[in-house]
């Protein structure tokens, strides 16, 4: 995901808070001044604004070590809450200085803890800082207490999310945190930017590791909807192959996906994907993706294996042509949908979208067929014939095992792959 520096700490200016100017030694004089309800006016009392003077000098000469040497003598004085955040302010200013994490984290707590209105204005982003030291120290439980102070008090800036994220990996707690990596690309996507593909990574790969595979599918598919390539779409369909929840015929119609969003690179996919046709009586499928490898260089049909799918499904495939009349027949005269379903898994496996659409319908019609697998290849059937809108409403009919497959489809009718 987005990185997130160790610490990201703005110091006064940054934060918008008190800064020197009023710290002056002009400032410990006590001069009056005209009465403005808009200005924030500190109550110091008049030995506290004698030890804090030099200190405020040393930060300006940057004689840091004067600095803390003083701010200790400040601190031992300082009892009403405006002294204590201006001691808190300076050890945050001199922590940033001298890079010094510990002295910054003190004083971002100590203004956090001041009771001070000072620091009012300014708390969201301090609770942000103080929980991301949390986590940068590993103290989890802690950054996701303060970090989720930061957001109820209205700093809802991605980063606040990304790191409740990840503090919520850490614990081991992985749909809590990736409903925030959901929260961060929803805050991206409503202000008109893109998410980083990073996060999209991030979030699938935590997912995998926790081995919560409904995740997995989720962002993958989030992945190729905001970032559609080819090679996108092979990584998160193979995930999504990977996960063991397919069956054979499943696992068929995600190599047709594979297929159509050019996501079929390798031997191993050509081979795989002929084979589970040539298992389920498609010849004619099974003898067109091994020849589309073989023109893609990935194939050579004199392989072992490889031949022997190629030479028993070419052998078939005149027979099976020659069938398909008689079958398209009986389906109409069939008391079920099996015969149509049947047939219509040939029409789509030689490429006849239209006749296996038609017959698809009339199995679901005639009834007595698995309506999630006869509904997934009726969408293909449309889809691959360009029919989009008919497609996904055969897809959002698709219930069970079958649903993460469907909305895969969907994504990719929706977004087709835009580069290799």
């Amino acid at each position: 995901m987005k990185k997130i520096s160790t610490l990201l700490l703005g110091a006064a200016l940054t934060l918008g808070m008190v800064s020197s100017p009023l710290l002056s030694p002009a400032f410990a004089k006590k001069k009056e001044e005209p009465k403005d309800t808009n200005t924030f006016k500190p109550e110091l009392s008049k030995e506290f604004r004698a030890a804090i003077a030099p200190v405020d000098k040393a930060v300006k000469d940057k004689d840091f070590a004067t600095a803390q040497a003083k701010l200790t003598e400040a601190a031992a004085v300082a009892k009403l809450p405006d002294e204590k955040f201006y001691v808190a302010n300076f050890q945050l200013q001199i922590g940033q200085e001298i890079k010094d994490q510990a002295l910054q984290f003190k004083g971002i707590e100590g203004m956090l803890e001041s009771g001070s209105q000072a620091a009012a204005p300014n708390r969201a982003k301090l609770l942000f800082y103080s929980g991301q030291a949390a986590y940068s120290n590993k103290d989890y439980p802690t950054a996701i207490s303060r970090l989720t102070e930061a957001e109820q008090a209205g700093n809802q800036n991605v980063d606040v999310y990304l790191l409740l994220a990840e503090s919520y990996f850490k614990q081991e707690q992985i749909p809590t945190g990736l409903g925030y990596v959901e929260r961060a690309v929803q805050l991206e996507t409503a202000a008109g930017r893109k998410a980083p593909e990073d996060w999209y990574k991030r979030a699938a790969s935590v997912a995998y590791s926790a081995k919560q595979m409904p995740e997995v599918a989720k962002w993958t598919r989030l992945q190729v909807a905001a970032y559609p390539t080819a090679e996108n779409w092979r990584s998160a369909l193979l995930i999504y192959r990977d996960t063991g929840t397919l069956d054979s015929p499943a696992t068929l119609d995600l190599y047709r996906l594979m297929r159509a969003s050019k996501a079929i690179t390798s031997e191993r996919d050509f081979y795989e994907y002929a084979q589970l046709a040539s298992d389920r009586g498609l010849p004619g499928e099974a003898v067109a993706v091994i020849d589309e490898g073989v023109s893609a260089g990935k194939l050579n049909k004199a392989t072992p294996g490889i031949s022997d799918v190629y030479k028993s499904s070419s052998e078939k495939l005149a027979a099976d042509k020659a069938s398909l009349p008689a079958s398209e027949k009986a389906s109409a005269t069939g008391k079920d949908g099996r015969i149509a379903q049947s047939t219509a898994e040939a029409f789509l496996s030689y490429g006849d979208y239209a006749k296996a659409a038609e017959l698809y319908k009339m199995a679901l019609t005639k009834g007595s067929v698995d309506t999630n697998v006869v509904n997934t290849r009726l969408g293909i059937a449309l889809a691959l014939s360009g029919n989009k809108e008919e497609a996904k409403t055969a897809f959002a009919a698709v219930n069970g095992a079958r649903t993460d497959l469907a909305k895969f489809w969907v994504e990719w009718l929706d977004q087709p792959i835009t580069g290799a």
